[in-house]
């Protein structure tokens, strides 16, 4: 094993964006900037089945998420989760993604999104708790900013 990644020359990495840069120190009362993150996202897909609209707010620096379910007439409000953001690196603090969990009456769904360029790509995993013998099922949908 490569001395860098067991520990033995500083704390272990998994990718080359984990170590820090030379002469980088440990912020000091600087959390994650979520505001890239923030705002009404709309789904690309006005046809979409699964998630039409999502919602990140701000509660003390920590990501809220809202989700909004694909049904009709209207969509489906899932209600807020909080969420934890995610920076591309250890030395930068603007939020690149985020994941919330919701534990619906019949669903687990877990959601991981990130940016990538001006679009919020988000994957939502969804495990069926109830007796229906639904298999558990994976959806990627893309939304942006109006």
């Amino acid at each position: 094993m490569r001395p860098e990644l067991d520990g033995a020359a500083g704390p272990p990495v998994t990718r080359t964006a984990d170590r820090p840069a030379r002469g980088w120190a440990p912020p000091t009362g600087r959390p994650i900037d979520i505001r890239p993150l923030l705002g009404a996202w709309v789904n690309y897909d006005e046809t979409s089945t699964g998630i039409t609209r999502i919602e990140i707010g701000d509660w003390q620096g920590c990501p809220t998420v809202r989700v909004f379910g694909a049904d009709r007439p209207a969509p489906i409000d899932w209600g807020e989760a909080a969420g934890a953001a995610f920076a591309d690196g250890v030395d930068t603090v603007e939020a690149v993604a985020f994941v919330a969990n919701y534990h619906l009456d019949f669903v687990t769904v877990i959601l991981a999104g990130y940016l990538n360029k001006r679009l919020l790509v988000v994957d939502a995993y969804s495990a069926f708790t109830d007796s229906s013998r639904r298999v558990d099922s994976f959806k990627r949908d893309h939304f942006y900013l109006p």
